[in-house]
């Protein structure tokens, strides 16, 4: 709990407690590799190279208990991926585990090939590796949306697809945001209103808790410069309850909800919003931006 509540210092010591009870245990000894690892996402350069490497062991120590534990083959390809040579990175073990995945769980070993070829700048590769995941399972929750975030990308604008797969990533779990969130996105992008009001609707009722989707339409409008009065709306509608962990803050919706109403001409209501966003979040640096700039008028 102390982890998902983004307090991963405090975590630390309660999952090594886990693991010393029951050192058999896999996923207590990742737990503890799960923590350090987000110390080090954290830290400083020289703390966060350590923590890496304590990482990198712990991981490797539930694959020693585990050989297909799922979970540490995924964290070990993001370290290795991601990780500079000093601290163990390496670009052919991350493949080399992420194969090695796929014959323990097919789609999820194909979305860390994706991802890989992805971040390689192998684009056609890695639209092989998602469909494939798709392929292995499609009742996967996250190959279905990862296809989806793929088809929706400005690159590839495949609109119809990305809807198919995030429709039946909502049948498959209703109770998840991701797929509404997708769906009020493309939904708004391309001006499609009664389905997007209807989304919208449908989502809140599935998952009232969360109103990502209505941020996820607001965000949407106001990149695109188009509906103001839409983006503002549904801004006001996503401040009417505390986001939930990992959904965008209060802050980042009252600011975003000052630049739809600096859009409709109205200054003054505009920069209270950018400066309530500041109160609530004094490090929102786009907001302090935009503060400056409409304090200059």
């Amino acid at each position: 709990m102390k982890l998902v509540s983004g307090d991963a210092r405090a975590a630390v010591p309660l999952a090594e407690r886990a693991a010393t009870l029951e050192p058999k245990n896999a996923d207590y000894r990742y737990q503890v590799a799960e923590c350090v690892g987000s110390m080090a996402q954290r830290a400083g350069i020289l703390k966060g190279l350590g923590l890496a490497r304590r990482f990198k062991r712990e991981a490797e120590a539930t694959l020693a208990l585990d050989p297909n534990h799922v979970d540490a083959h995924e964290g070990l390809i993001e370290f290795y991926s991601v990780a500079p040579g000093i601290a163990g990175g390496s670009d052919k073990r991350a493949h080399a585990l992420a194969d090695a995945l796929v014959g323990i769980d097919a789609a999820r070993g194909r979305l860390a090939q994706a991802t890989l070829a992805f971040r390689e700048k192998q684009g056609a590769k890695g639209e092989e590796a998602l469909r494939q995941a798709v392929q292995a399972d499609p009742n996967s929750y996250p190959a279905r949306m990862s296809l989806a975030r793929f088809c929706a990308g400005d690159a590839q604008k495949k609109w119809d697809e990305a809807e198919q797969h995030a429709r039946v990533a909502i049948v498959l779990d209703p109770g998840r945001v991701g797929a509404w969130s997708m769906l009020a996105y493309l939904y708004a992008h391309l001006q499609r209103w009664d389905d997007l009001d209807r989304t919208l609707a449908e989502a809140e009722r599935a998952v009232p808790d969360n109103l990502a989707p209505c941020y996820q339409a607001a965000r949407t409008l106001l990149a695109d410069d188009r509906e103001p009065a839409r983006a503002e709306r549904w801004f006001r509608k996503y401040l009417t309850q505390e986001p939930e962990l990992g959904a965008p803050t209060l802050a980042h919706a009252h600011w975003r909800l000052g630049l739809a109403v600096e859009k409709q001409g109205r200054r003054p209501e505009a920069l209270s919003e950018v400066e309530t966003a500041l109160q609530l979040k004094p490090d929102l640096d786009d907001a302090k931006k935009d503060l400056k700039r409409l304090k200059r008028g």
